[in-house]
Parts: structure tokens; sequence; C-alpha cells
């Protein structure tokens, strides 16, 4: 008789932990015993040489991780970059080690994340991670990394991307308009008690934590700002066509993040008084083909919940773009650089005004398209997000600034 369906689905996760809970056990005890002890050597002779410092970043396939891996590599580190998978709408070969665990057999997928620990040690002097863990995030021993890493010499720099350090009972303090206002309580994609183990974790660990956009309220503490990098050799600003539309692109990736209902009905409402606007949401397209719909636009729309700007519109900005995007000013004390910010501040309150005046000053939307490209060179180019990198590495490294 076959098993049901349920009982087979409660019993597969149950017989994964289990195995990574004895096969991990044995790996880590070996890690533990052996390549720890090596690694720290290897690591304190490395620095007395003054060789050149390698950094890691895993293992989550986020694109702003090899923009950030360049970056480094323009203040002369060794950076690479090592995911288990990829995201659709980007490319294999944007990483420098992808793994393709969810493509594997399963004894690779059940020994591949604690190999990867062990080289890992063996290799670099620094680990850029996100919230969700390290190398062993998604194992039962995502804990018992960290200290692992300390005790090899490691230096550990974390910062959030979104949902690994977003707080939910956090982010309803901030009145009317926040990154839940369209998620009921209770319907959010993650269990904020296991946010805020992992949150507790790498406050205890972490050589240096950096807010990044919105996500600084709730981390155990801030060192430092990480601003989203871009690779300014691969954009370049595109003169507005001039005709009768005026094209705003909107990218939703998450649409009850990005306010995506308020845009559609500023947008309509707009054109209900005859502005001539039209709205391209462009959802789910290969980075290259949302690319060319982006240069093609007249203004591009970021987010208008969340309250801070993203690589969506830095890449609008670099573009030479006029952007509209919901600035808190919750968050202003964070961001000094937001004082010369050409973006045009939007709320749902305000989206629909702000909309009005962008979209019938063309000379207004020129202005700010110049703005924006000169703005995004200073704050967000390799160069600059660079320069910022190497003071924390350095700092964390007990080393002098240049």
């Amino acid at each position: 008789m076959r098993r049901p369906q349920s009982i087979r689905s409660a019993v597969a996760p149950a017989v994964r932990f289990a195995a990574h809970a004895v096969v991990g056990a044995a790996a880590l005890a070996a890690i533990l015993l052996v390549v720890v002890p090596v690694a720290r050597i290897a690591a304190a002779l490395r620095q007395r040489r003054g060789a050149q410092v390698r950094v890691l970043r895993a293992p989550i396939p986020i694109i702003s991780i090899r923009f950030s891996s360049l970056a480094d590599r323009l203040q002369g580190y060794r950076s690479d970059t090592l995911v288990y998978d990829v995201y659709s709408i980007n490319a294999r070969d944007d990483y420098d080690h992808l793994l393709d665990l969810p493509r594997r057999s399963p004894l690779v997928r059940l020994l591949g994340p604690y190999a990867v620990l062990a080289w890992a040690l063996a290799r670099y002097d620094i680990l850029v991670l996100f919230f969700d863990g390290g190398v062993l995030a998604f194992t039962p021993w995502w804990r018992a990394e960290l200290p692992l890493l300390k005790l090899g010499g490691k230096r550990i720099v974390a910062y959030p991307y979104g949902g690994d350090a977003r707080l939910p009972s956090v982010t309803r303090t901030y009145g009317a308009w926040h990154a839940y206002t369209d998620v009921p309580p209770g319907e959010e994609d993650r269990d904020e008690r296991q946010i805020r183990s992992r949150l507790a974790a790498f406050g205890r660990w972490s050589d240096a934590i950096l807010g990044c956009a919105d996500l600084v309220d709730a981390l155990p503490r801030v060192d430092g700002i990480f601003q989203y990098p871009i690779d300014l050799s691969a954009w370049s600003p595109v003169e507005e066509v001039e005709d009768d539309v005026v094209t705003v692109a909107h990218s939703p990736n998450h649409r009850h993040y990005k306010g995506t209902r308020f845009l559609i009905a500023a947008v309509e409402r707009l054109r209900a008084e005859g502005v001539p606007v039209e709205l391209v949401l462009v959802e789910g397209l290969p980075n290259a083909e949302a690319r060319r719909i982006y240069a093609s636009a007249d203004v591009i729309a970021d987010q208008f919940l969340i309250g801070a700007y993203a690589q969506f519109a830095i890449e609008g900005m670099a573009l030479g773009k006029p952007v509209l995007c919901f600035l808190n000013e919750r968050f202003a004390p964070y961001h000094p650089e937001w004082q010369e910010c050409p973006i045009v501040n939007a709320s749902p309150d305000t989206l629909a005004d702000a909309l009005r005046t962008v979209a019938t000053d063309a000379a207004l939307r020129r202005r700010l398209g110049r703005e924006g490209v000169d703005y995004v060179h200073r704050v967000h180019s390799l160069e600059a997000v660079g320069r910022d990198l190497d003071l924390v590495y350095r700092r964390v490294l007990g080393q002098r600034a240049r």
C-alpha cells in the first residue's frame, strides 16, 4: 500500500533534518578539529605577510553581491561570490562559484554546505553575509557556522537585503506607509521569531554590521551603511524620446511591498484628467529585456511604501531618468546623502501630484535625469562603494585607513 501523500510530505523534511543532524555533527566536528586550527594559523601568517585580503560573499544570489565584489576588487581585494542557485532573472555567469545544489544528488545536497564551509575557512579572510546566515544558512547547524568562522580567524561583515532583517512588529510602528501596509498581520512571509534569532546571533559574532536602505532600526547595531553599487560601465544615460506620451516604468517584483496599487491608481487618475501618461509594469523578465524597457521609459517609479530607494531607482538614475520613490524621513539620519538625492519623494498620499508635476514638465525631467547621473557616480559607483567597503574591512582587520 502506498503511503498517503500528506504523510510522505511530512516525513521527508524530518528525514532531511535527521540526516543533517547526524552528518552535520560529524562534519562540523572534523572542521573544528582539523580545518579551524589550520585556517587560524594560515590567516595569521597571511596577515603578518601583508598578503592580499580575500573576501567571500555567499550564498544568497542577489545581483548586488556581484557588483559589491567588483567594488572590492577595485580596492585590491581578492573578492569572490558563491551561490547555491540562481534566480531566473539573473545569468549563471553573474557569480564566480555556482554549485547548483538543488539539482545535485541528495548526498551532494547534504554534504555540500559543510564542504563549502571547510573550503571558505581555508581560503578567505572576510566573509560578507546576509542575516539569513552563511553557507550553512539552510541547514539546522546555521548557528555553529559563525563561531567556527571566528575560531578560524575570520572576520564577519553582515548587512541585510530585505526580509532577512525586517521585523513586522517594528516596521508597523512607522506610520501609515511601510513595507507591511498591504500585508495583514499574521500573513508575513517570514516568522519574526526566526528573524530575531538570526539577528541576535549575528549581533554576537559579527565584526561589523551595516544598515542598508530602510533596514536600520531592527539591527543589533549599525556600524555603517551599505550603499548598493552599480557598474556604470554597463549603464549610460539615454535621452528621452519626444512623443505625446510620458511612459512610466515600474518593476513590482513584490507588488504588496512596492505599493503598486497606489501607482496604478495615480496613473488612472491622471489619465482621467487628460494627462498623457502610460504605465508599463516590468515583471518576471530577464535583466537584459527589462533594461531595454527602462531605457525607453521617460520616468522610473520605484516603490511607495518601504521608505527608501534600492537597486531599481539607482539603475533609473544611471540611465538619466527622473525617479519617483517614497523616502521616509525616519531613515534620513542614517542617509545624509539623501540631502543631495534628486529622487522625487512621493508617498501614496502625494504620488498623484508628484507624478503629474514630473509628467507635465519635460525640462524638469531632463534636469532630474542629469542630477541623477551625477548622484549615482558620487554615491553608488563601484569606486565610491569600494572606498566605503575598504574602510569597513580595514577597521575589522585592525588596519589603518589609506
